[in-house]
């Protein structure tokens, strides 16, 4: 019998993780490993704090920033204690070199040498701990040209094709989505590693280094292209929200808004057109297999729009849920995060903060049968926990951690 939800324990209770990232993709992965159950200490620079403390969209966080920080920082920091150290003083590597002796694992995401050059790369910090897991998360990796340059994910997009992918039909002007995919993706490679490295650590005792790079990252979850574009030389074009590959498989106007149809295998099409009263296109010779149909798109698809304009969003879902086609309404993202599914789901999380009060925050995908990953810490505000972890887990005196705040250390 499965115990309550409030009984169960975390996969990851009791693993400690030291986190240097900044920005996005690496808070993203520590991020999940907190709520997988990681205690994990966020360490930001004093005063100034994350660069995403100062991202903001909505208006309700402005007064704050950076105490606080803006709407970004907030969805993707939940889950963490919040420590500053200037990085850049002896002191500060010392406290940091100590809190490694406490770490199971530790998270970076400075450009490659940055980290050398401070005294607290894997060499220096395994010195300290021999069972430390060290994560390197960079845009380009430790080789090749582009080892040791910046890049943002807008950069990663641009030399990964996704953004000569994204479009309009027929236009060629390149189009990021409204996704930050090399960082997000980055982040969740990362923090698959991570888990590895602990599991081969619960074997040999010793941890270990892993470097993950946003461009390979984001070239991974391109997978289903490379034969095509490497082998069969192909050169895709933007399709908007078309598949190179599947066809229909793509968004449809309706009289007052568009549904996405996944008819992607010959069964689904055939029950698709005749859900839509359709039934000419299921005995056209010119669209019987997904070849015919990918090859003739520009047949096809005009046909289905015809159709599909003469009823409204909500008449349609409710014929093709009926038919058991795949579907949905293209939402954007006010309705989106109200969808009674994520809510069904646990995918909307509501989290005390000590300043903003009630904050929502997106929930964990994982979904374990006799564990659980919550939210249970709101994002910390710049340095809330630094007085408390270095006197609980370093064992500093008051006193000690007065002198070090006047010196600009914390």
């Amino acid at each position: 019998m499965s115990k309550p939800l409030n009984e169960m324990q975390r996969p990851l209770d009791g693993i400690k993780v030291l986190d240097f990232t900044h920005g996005v993709a690496g808070p993203y992965c520590s991020m999940v490993l907190g709520d997988l159950g990681c205690d994990v200490i966020k360490i930001e620079k004093p005063r100034r704090g994350d660069p995403t403390r100062y991202m903001n969209v909505s208006q309700t966080f402005q007064a704050d920033i950076p105490r606080v920080g803006g709407d970004y920082f907030l969805a993707i920091n939940r889950n963490k204690r919040g420590v500053t150290i200037e990085l850049k003083t002896e002191e500060g590597r010392d406290i940091c070199k100590r809190l490694a002796g406490w770490a199971d694992i530790a998270l970076q995401s400075f450009r490659p040498g940055v980290m050398a050059r401070l005294g607290l790369d894997y060499p220096a910090l395994k010195a300290v701990n021999p069972g430390l897991i060290y994560g390197n998360l960079s845009a380009y990796g430790l080789g090749g040209p582009l080892a040791g340059r910046a890049g943002m994910d807008v950069a990663v997009q641009a030399r990964s094709g996704v953004m000569k992918l994204t479009g309009r039909v027929g236009d060629n002007e390149p189009l990021r989505p409204g996704v930050s995919l090399a960082d997000f993706g980055g982040g969740i490679f990362l923090a698959t590693a991570i888990i590895t490295a602990l599991y081969t650590r619960e074997r040999t005792g010793v941890g270990q280094e892993i470097n993950i790079s946003l461009l390979d990252a984001t070239m991974s979850l391109l997978s289903n292209y490379t034969v095509a574009c490497y082998d069969g030389k192909a050169r895709l074009e933007p399709m908007g929200s078309g598949h190179p590959q599947l066809v229909p498989y793509q968004a449809f106007p309706t009289s007052d808004g568009h549904v996405v149809v996944g008819a992607g295998t010959n069964k689904l099409y055939r029950e698709f057109c005749v859900a839509i009263g359709a039934t000419d296109l299921v005995d056209d010779a010119r669209f019987t297999t997904n070849q015919d149909r990918v090859a003739r798109r520009h047949d096809l698809i005009p046909l289905i729009s015809t159709i599909m304009a003469r009823k409204s969003t909500k008449e349609w879902m409710r014929v093709l849920e009926d038919a058991d086609v795949p579907c949905a309404p293209v939402n954007d993202m006010y309705d989106a995060v109200r969808e009674p599914q994520l809510v069904a789901n646990d995918m909307i999380q509501a989290v005390e903060h000590p300043v903003i009060g009630l904050l929502h925050v997106m929930g964990s995908a994982f979904k374990f049968s006799d564990m659980k990953s919550d939210v249970r810490r709101s994002p910390p505000m710049l340095g809330q926990h630094t007085d408390e972890v270095l006197r609980d887990l370093l064992g500093y005196k008051q006193e000690q951690v007065k002198m070090l705040r006047s010196a600009g250390v914390i």
